[in-house]
């Protein structure tokens, strides 16, 4: 079995991002927001243009009243996501996941 390792990170304004890894490979994120306004729109364009595709999406009602949204991501090809590509894909993610959605 393998484990499953987390990063999570956090904002003063109740955004959270959790990145999902088994070993080396980068599996899922899940982001918290107060909001109720989705990400995902916005993470599949970048997500596509890496070479990722959404394989599963739920979302649901955080405790904080906005949205939680999670995504378990592979590569088109089928592959895994892991190395430079991992990195790319958690720089893409960042930026769309934290910004204020009154700021843009």
């Amino acid at each position: 079995m393998e484990s499953v390792e987390t990063v999570e990170i956090e904002q003063t304004n109740e955004i959270k991002v959790h990145f999902e890894q088994k070993g080396s490979e980068l599996t899922a994120v899940e982001i918290g927001r107060n909001t109720r306004s989705p990400v995902i729109v916005n993470l599949h364009r970048a997500l596509f243009a890496l070479g990722i595709v959404v394989s599963s999406y739920q979302a649901r009602l955080g405790t904080h009243g906005g949205l939680v949204e999670r995504l378990v991501m592979t590569r088109r090809d089928g592959g895994a996501i892991q190395g430079q590509l991992s990195a790319a894909t958690r720089a893409a993610i960042l930026p769309i996941a934290l910004r204020d959605d009154a700021n843009g």
